[in-house]
């Protein structure tokens, strides 16, 4: 019968738990522009800020999505069973805490830079002291999370690529920017000696560490995959911050715009996510050969993120409209919301498949893990494309 041909179907599974997982996201990510707008006052404190967020965030879904990546592909080949600790489970874990310490320091120097060129006042001590806290703090939150939703995930029979990279890029969203601005009221009230004092140890520690995770086979294999991807990834998302910072005034007079940007971009990324996590796992078990010509099953799942795109995009854009006028914040009228975040977002979309096929088969067939370095280099271009799109968007029809 048709009905059980539906469920069974592989589109209509995918939809089902992507869009779920989505919607998910979508939903928590209020408590991120909840979170964005409330603070939006306290941005003209340290006005960089602005500049550093949206590498934080997608730093937290390159590390810990891509381990939710790796989980699933262990899950899937029998590598890691449930319940049985073994080295795949310790080095991963060592391995994320050393790129959560080494990209903090990065990213924060990017940040930086970036700043005093656009010409905002902040010391480069404030920067790393700021983003390496954040880090440490969610890093200890994410690992947890991270291990718990693909194992739950794939106990319950669900597809762990289907549900990790939206739900560990929706928690990295709602702790990464409280702990943002939180660290940021904490390095504010520290005299000079404090921050020194401070940055050393923060140093040392990503030293230490660092060393330790490098004498680890896998952990190793991790850093060295990984590692120069993400400083590319780093330097793309702080690009992101750049644009905003660049438009930091204009933005300010409509902030509700301000208030989807986080959504947005992690809505995209979670997609690349998805897309990265399946392709992976594909090529991985032989079930999909990467070739010019894009395979069918590849181009069913490119339909299902148009699909999902038509639903969570607008929700992004009400989302916004009704947070920043219970926050008081200028904002467009309703209509205008849904539209900018509709058209941006499929425009993102269309673009995030045809980048996640070819990042992934591309990788593959150089021998390097697919689940070390797709993820990250797909989130970091959303970040930047994602941010172009929104706000070209914005500004076209806002203006209008």
């Amino acid at each position: 019968m048709v009905p059980g041909i539906f469920r069974e179907s592989t589109v209509a599974k995918d939809l089902k738990e992507s869009l779920l997982s989505l919607l998910l996201s979508t939903f928590g990510d209020l408590i991120t522009g909840v979170t964005i707008g409330f603070f939006t006052g306290r941005l003209n404190a340290v006005p960089a800020l602005l500049i550093l967020i949206p590498p934080a965030i997608g730093m937290r879904g390159n590390i810990f999505a891509s381990l939710g990546s790796r989980l699933g592909t262990y899950l899937h080949t029998g590598e890691l069973v449930i319940g049985k600790r073994n080295n795949i489970f310790k080095e991963n874990l060592n391995s994320s805490f050393a790129l959560t310490f080494i990209m903090s320091i990065y990213i924060a120097i990017i940040a930086w830079m970036i700043a005093v060129h656009l010409g905002m006042e902040v010391t480069i001590i404030d920067m790393i002291l700021i983003s390496s806290l954040a880090g440490i703090f969610s890093a200890l939150i994410m690992i947890f999370f991270t291990f718990f939703i693909a194992f739950m995930s794939y106990k319950r029979g669900w597809n762990p690529d289907n549900m990790t990279a939206p739900l560990i890029t929706l928690a990295g969203d709602i702790i990464t920017l409280p702990l943002l601005f939180f660290s940021m009221e904490m390095v504010l009230i520290m005299n000079d000696v404090e921050k020194e004092i401070l940055l050393f140890s923060v140093v040392s520690f990503t030293l230490i560490n660092s060393l330790l995770s490098m004498k680890q086979p896998l952990a190793r294999r991790i850093l060295i995959e990984s590692v120069p991807v993400f400083l590319v990834c780093g330097l793309l998302s702080s690009f992101s911050g750049s644009v905003l910072g660049s438009r930091f005034d204009a933005l300010m007079g409509s902030a509700a715009i301000l208030t989807i940007v986080p959504a947005f971009l992690e809505d995209g990324g979670a997609i690349g996510g998805i897309l990265a996590a399946r392709f992976s796992s594909a090529l991985h078990i032989g079930e999909m050969k990467y070739g010019r010509k894009i395979p069918r099953n590849a181009l069913n799942l490119f339909v299902v993120m148009h699909l999902i795109g038509l639903v969570i995009f607008p929700l992004i854009g009400i989302f916004g409209y009704f947070i920043g006028g219970w926050m008081g914040l200028e904002s467009y009228s309703i209509l205008r919301m849904i539209f900018i975040s509709l058209i941006a977002g499929e425009l993102m979309v269309f673009i995030v498949n045809i980048l996640s096929y070819h990042v992934s088969g591309v990788s593959f067939k150089m021998g390097v893990n697919p689940d070390n370095v797709a993820i990250p280099i797909l989130t970091s271009l959303m970040d930047f494309i994602g941010v172009s799109c929104l706000i070209g968007v914005a500004l076209v029809l806002g203006s209008g």
